[in-house]
């Protein structure tokens, strides 16, 4: 009885030292880690010397630099007939068209002349060409919108004036994203060394 009581004992000892041991787990250091970010540039300017190539099939993103606004008030003129009288009624249609700032779009023609590049027509929207828009080459070889502009509504085009929120310099530059990468070839070289060979007499 007294050897059954003390074995139940060391049993019982021995499950709360296993049980002990696996509850204790090693403490480990953690190395804090070094976060890399890419830095996050605002678009640059596109000038007229970027890439002179530029082509509608290139994958370039542009954005406008400003927000573009367009408004048309498109009249409307109806007939009526009622009662032997003829009724003339005026009315009209406004159609407004939104580009928020910094909206991507992308090239659908670039024209030039003489070889240069004077003008970029930029898609912003690409079911809708009311949001085609025209930028003109400056004089310091920036492109600008140019603030006039064609819209088609009901199969009819309009011509219709552009106006921006802008810095009050009523310029609206065409801007894409640029990233400058350097890296470095080194090229090593030790010299072999020269001795000087031959023979010279000088007399006095």
């Amino acid at each position: 009885m007294k050897k059954s009581y003390y074995l139940v004992i060391l049993v019982s000892v021995l499950i709360i030292m296993i049980v002990s041991c696996r509850s204790i787990q090693p403490i480990v250091k953690t190395q804090p880690q070094q976060v890399q970010q890419l830095e996050q540039k605002k678009p640059e300017l596109w000038m007229q010397d970027t890439y002179t190539a530029v082509d509608k099939n290139d994958p370039i993103t542009f954005f406008n630099e400003f927000e573009i606004n367009v408004t048309a008030e498109i009249p409307k003129t109806v007939i009526m007939f009622k009662d032997g009288a003829t009724y003339k009624i005026d009315s009209s249609t406004v159609v407004s068209y939104t580009i928020p700032v910094m909206t991507p779009g992308v090239l659908i023609e670039a024209r030039r002349e003489r070889g240069q590049l004077i003008e970029m027509i930029i898609s912003f929207d690409e079911n809708d060409p009311n949001y085609n828009c025209s930028f003109r080459v400056m004089p310091n070889k920036t492109f600008t919108l140019n603030a006039n502009k064609k819209i088609t509504y009901e199969m009819k085009d309009y011509n219709v004036r552009a106006t921006i929120k802008g810095d009050g310099s009523g310029l609206n530059h065409l801007l894409s994203n640029f990233f400058t990468q350097k890296s470095q070839v080194p090229v090593t070289g030790s010299a072999a060394g020269r001795n000087a060979t031959g023979t010279k007499i000088i007399s006095k």
